[in-house]
C-alpha cells in the first residue's frame, strides 16, 4: 500500500516508525507547510517525497493518508483526502466540533472509503489485555470504570505558549482527556449524560485548565475520569469495577491486577489477597522488565498496534476497528466538558 503523510510534527514520528514495520507499506510523500521539517522527517525514514500542498501528494495516488495535523484543520484535510479515493487514518481529537465529524463520517461513506480515528490508547497492550478478559466473561458485568491520567508537562518539549492545544477549548487537558474519554466509550458503550468540575491555578504557563474531574454515565455503567498537569507521579490509572472482580491497569507501570474473592474465609481472604494482588504484579513487572530488556516495548501508547490493526483490516477488506462514529462521541463529550466547563471549578451538566 502507498501512504501519505499530512503534518510532521512530533507524533509523525511514531506513524513513520509503525508505517516502516509494516509489510508491502510504502511511505510516498509528506506534506507539512513547514517544508523544512517535513524534509527532515522525510530523510529519518527515507521518504522520496515532500509537498508544501495535498495536490501533489494526491498525483501519487496514495492508497492511504494520515492527517496528524492539528484537530481545527481535520475536517477539510481529511475530506480531501477521501475525496481522492484514499482510506484516512486521522489523529485525535477526531475534531474540534460533532459537527466536523459527521461530515468526514459522511464523506467516508460517499466516496466507500474507511475512516479510522486515532483512539490508540485502546491497544495499548495492557489495556488490551483487560479488555479481552473482560469479553472472555471471566470479570463478570461492568459496573464503573475510574481512570486518572497525571501527565508531567516537562515530557512534552513542543508544549509552550502558541502551542496548537491553545486552540482547543480545554487546552491541553482537552487533548489529553481524550485519551481516557476513548477507553471509557469503549468499555461503557455511549455516553449518555456527563458532569464535570474544572480548575486553574495559573502556575501552568499556557495551559488554560490545569485539572479536571467528570463523570459519565455510559449505556453499560457509569464512568469517571480525572487528568493532572500538575498530579505527581507520571501515571495512568484505570479502575475496572466488575460484577467478579476489580481490574486495576497500571499504564505506566504496564501491570494488570484482579482483586478477586478467594474461597476462603472472609478475614484470612483479605490477607491472602494482598498476597495474591502482590504476586500478580511482582509477576507483571518482572514481564515488563524484560519487554523492556528486549526491546519489545516501542513507546508509542497504542499508536504502532492501532495503525497495524486499520492496515490489516484494509488488507482483509474489513471495517475499520475504530469506528469513526467512536470519535464523533468522544468529540461530543468533548464539547459538553468545555466550554460547559471551562470555568474554574464551575460545574458543567447535560442530560
Amino acid at each position: 500500500m502507498k501512504v501519505g503523510i499530512v503534518g510532521s510534527g512530533l507524533i509523525s514520528g511514531h506513524h513513520l516508525r509503525a508505517l516502516s514495520h509494516y509489510a508491502n507499506c510504502e511511505i510516498v510523500g509528506i506534506v507539512d507547510r513547514d517544508l523544512a521539517r517535513a524534509r527532515e522527517q522525510a530523510e529519518r525514514f527515507n521518504v522520496p517525497h515532500t509537498f508544501e500542498s495535498l495536490a501533489p501528494l494526491f498525483a501519487l495516488k496514495p492508497d492511504v493518508v494520515h492527517v496528524l495535523t492539528p484537530p481545527d484543520s481535520h475536517g477539510s484535510l481529511v475530506i480531501e483526502a477521501l475525496e481522492a479515493g484514499a482510506h484516512v487514518y486521522v489523529e485525535k481529537p477526531m475534531a474540534p466540533t460533532a459537527a466536523d465529524c459527521e461530515a468526514m463520517i459522511k464523506a467516508a461513506k460517499r466516496a466507500n472509503r474507511q475512516l479510522c480515528v486515532g483512539h490508540c490508547w485502546n491497544y495499548i497492550p495492557v489495556i488490551a489485555r483487560a479488555q479481552r478478559l473482560i469479553d472472555s466473561g471471566a470479570a463478570g458485568d461492568i459496573l464503573q470504570v475510574a481512570a486518572s491520567f497525571n501527565y508531567d508537562i516537562t515530557r512534552n518539549p513542543t508544549f509552550r505558549a502558541g502551542h496548537w492545544s491553545g486552540n482547543l477549548p480545554g487546552g491541553l487537558l482537552e487533548d489529553l482527556s481524550v485519551h481516557l474519554i476513548s477507553v471509557l466509550i469503549r468499555l461503557l458503550g455511549t455516553p449518555r449524560r456527563t458532569s464535570a468540575f474544572s480548575r486553574s491555578s495559573g502556575q501552568v504557563a499556557g495551559a488554560q485548565v490545569d485539572d479536571m474531574c467528570a463523570i459519565i454515565e455510559g449505556e453499560r455503567g457509569l464512568g469517571s475520569l480525572s487528568v493532572s498537569l500538575r498530579g505527581r507521579p507520571d501515571m495512568i490509572l484505570i479502575d475496572v469495577h466488575c460484577s467478579r472482580m476489580l481490574l486495576r491497569i497500571n499504564v505506566s507501570g504496564m501491570t494488570l491486577a484482579a482483586y478477586r474473592p478467594l474461597p476462603v474465609p472472609q478475614k484470612i481472604g483479605r490477607g491472602l489477597g494482598n498476597l495474591d494482588v502482590a504476586a500478580q504484579l511482582v509477576g507483571g513487572t518482572l514481564s515488563a522488565t524484560w519487554q523492556l530488556l528486549r526491546k519489545k516495548v516501542d513507546g508509542s501508547y497504542g499508536i504502532t498496534p492501532c495503525i497495524h490493526a486499520f492496515y490489516d483490516a484494509l488488507v482483509a477488506g474489513q471495517p475499520s476497528p475504530i469506528d469513526p462514529r467512536e470519535g464523533l462521541r468522544a468529540v461530543e463529550v468533548l464539547r459538553t466538558l468545555w466550554p460547559l466547563a471551562e470555568s474554574p471549578a464551575r460545574l458543567a451538566s447535560s442530560g
